[in-house]
Formats: C-alpha cells, sequence, structure tokens
C-alpha cells in the first residue's frame, strides 16, 4: 500500500483529478491532504465532497480550515461560505474533527511546521496548522529563518502551507515543502511514500485572481451590514465606491445612501424622545420619572434628553449600529 501526500489544494478540484489519476491512485492507497483544502480556487465543495467521501483519505488542519472553524473570516472564507449554502454548518463540524499531524513509518505531516526538538504530539497546534499566532511564536524562536532550515529530527516532515515555487523545497532530506502554488496557475504537487516520489499537475490559470473579481458582489450583497457600526459601514463605502466592477459600485451608493438617510432621521428620533420624556414627567413628575424610564431600552436617551443635551452626535455614539437605530426607532414610532 502507497501513501499519496498531496500539498495545498485550495479549491482545484480538476486538478485533484488529474493527480489522481497521473499517480495511478487505487482504492488501497491512502491519500493524505496536508490542509487547506478550500478557498481561493473555483471549486472548494467539490475538493471537500471528494476528500469527505473517499475511503482511506485523511484530511489535515490547515490555516484555512482553522480560518472557518473560529470563524476569522477573510475574503477567501467569505467567498466558501457563500459557496457552501446550508452546508456550511456540516462542513464546520467536519472540519472540527481534523487531526493536526498524521505519522507513518517514513515521514510525519503536517500543515505549515514543527517545532525542532520537540515530540510531534507535544507540538502546539497553531505551529502545526500555521495560523498567525503560531507563525508569530516561531519567528519570537527563530527570528527570520524558516524553520525549516534548522529542522534537525530523525523523521522526515512533510509540509504545506507556504509556497515554495514551482518545485517541492527539499532540504537534506529532513523537510520537504510541497505548496506549489497550484490556486496561483502553480502545480499541484504529491509525494509518494515511502518512496518519496514527487509527481505533478499543471494549473491553467490563476484562479484566485478570477475569484478576487468574480464573489466580489455576493460577498458584499451578503454582508450583515446592519450589525455593522456606522465609522466601518462608512470605511466599506469609502473604499468601493469607485470600483471598476459598475454593478458592485451602484450596490455600494445604494447602501450609503441607505445609511445617510437612517441617519437622517436623528431630528425625528429626538423629536420622539422629548415627546415621550415630557408624557413620563407628566405621570410620575420631574423626580420620579427616571425609574419607570428604565424599562425602555433608550433609557439613556431619555435621561440626555432631560438635561437638553440630546444631539444627533450623541445617537450615533448610543446607537452604534442600524440595528440598533432601527430597533429605537421601531419602539418610538417611528418606520423607515
Amino acid at each position: 500500500m502507497r501513501t499519496i501526500v498531496v500539498g495545498d489544494i485550495h479549491g482545484c478540484y480538476t486538478e485533484l483529478l488529474q493527480l489522481g489519476a497521473k499517480v495511478e491512485i487505487t482504492d488501497e492507497d491512502c491519500l493524505i491532504s496536508l490542509g487547506d483544502i478550500v478557498d481561493r480556487g473555483a471549486d472548494s465543495v467539490k475538493v471537500y465532497n471528494f476528500l469527505k467521501n473517499r475511503p482511506n483519505t485523511i484530511v489535515l488542519m490547515g490555516n484555512h480550515e482553522r480560518k472557518h472553524l473560529r470563524q476569522t473570516l477573510s475574503y477567501s472564507q467569505e467567498i466558501v461560505k457563500l459557496q457552501f449554502g446550508a452546508h456550511y454548518p456540516e462542513f464546520l463540524e467536519w472540519v472540527s474533527n481534523l487531526p493536526y499531524y498524521y505519522e507513518t513509518d517514513a515521514a510525519i505531516l503536517v500543515h505549515a511546521a514543527v517545532e525542532n526538538g520537540i515530540p510531534i504530539e507535544k507540538q502546539r497546534e497553531e505551529v502545526l496548522c500555521g495560523c498567525n499566532a503560531g507563525e508569530k511564536y516561531l519567528e519570537k524562536q527563530y527570528g527570520s529563518t524558516y524553520w525549516s532550515q534548522l529542522y534537525t529530527g530523525a523523521k522526515p516532515v512533510i509540509f504545506g502551507h507556504r509556497v515554495v515555487g514551482d518545485n517541492p523545497l527539499i532540504i537534506e532530506q529532513k523537510a520537504y515543502g510541497i505548496d506549489t502554488g497550484a490556486c496561483h496557475g502553480g502545480r499541484l504537487t504529491a509525494l509518494i511514500l515511502p518512496s518519496f516520489e514527487i509527481v505533478q499537475v499543471q494549473s491553467p490559470q490563476d484562479y484566485w485572481k478570477e475569484e478576487i473579481v468574480k464573489w466580489q458582489l455576493p460577498v458584499m450583497m451578503a454582508k450583515p451590514w446592519s450589525s455593522y457600526k456606522w465609522d466601518k459601514i462608512q470605511a466599506i463605502c469609502d473604499e468601493f465606491r469607485n470600483s471598476p466592477n459598475v454593478e458592485l459600485s451602484a450596490f455600494i451608493m445604494e447602501k450609503e445612501q441607505w445609511m445617510h438617510n437612517l441617519l437622517a432621521l436623528a431630528p425625528k428620533i429626538i423629536f420622539k424622545v422629548e415627546e415621550r420624556l415630557a408624557e413620563l414627567i407628566s405621570t410620575y413628575g420631574a423626580d420620579d420619572f427616571k425609574k419607570p424610564a428604565r424599562c425602555f431600552s433608550y433609557a439613556t436617551l431619555l435621561y440626555k434628553a432631560n438635561v437638553s443635551n440630546l444631539t444627533s452626535e450623541f445617537l450615533q455614539q448610543t446607537l452604534p449600529t442600524p440595528d440598533k437605530w432601527l430597533q429605537v426607532m421601531t419602539e418610538l414610532g417611528i418606520y423607515f
């Protein structure tokens, strides 16, 4: 039985199938992905389904899987979340059970790195998977020297994570870097154990460059705009208002106008708050209205109005998101 170790796939489903055909993989062969099976390429869902359903297959935790698991989503993860749709929670559940390393008789397999001199079972997860915390930790340990240059373990380590060029990085038969940039128009690489034979297939294009443009509008439309703070909404609008993507630009200008229309209702909100304050004072008196005012979500606004200091600026500070703004509007009987 052979073990077929594959570098960062990043959604390159066609290349994964081509690589399997080139190595003449059989059901008896163990297929091991070093992680980062999703993001950047065009077919993350297909790669996931293939690896999940293929028998005799192991997938390691990569930093991109961990980003999904921890919900620290950047643009490429937002795209994949949309691609999975209703099946995204199922994907997260599967990711939560991925191992951080695997060891064969011939080699130790990790996504990103190992710390020299520490048994594999005692390595830090953040180092093994290459998340930001792990990268910073290794930088403190080794400075600018990459860990693979210093590795002296008895058993070779096979890793991915960092694109090393068109061909694998081999350091004294001790460390084998096999992320060769498939999603960027490079190659998808397999290393066959125990022979350490290298097999590659070429990607025909830079998938990530295409995905960046293709998914801009869907990702923007899916953002939780109502839960963003006003300054964040403005920052996004400033960044993308003049996008060459006409549809994206139009959507952004629509969102910016939506925000301005909401904020323009500040005088009406202030008037309604002052009106409610007058009702409370009339009912309970100027000295005793504060206690019954607490039952309102906008009690802070009532107290501010009582000292004649309720301003539009204070409203934006106290109601920092459209959600909170709209909630108070609804409670005051103002409809947008």
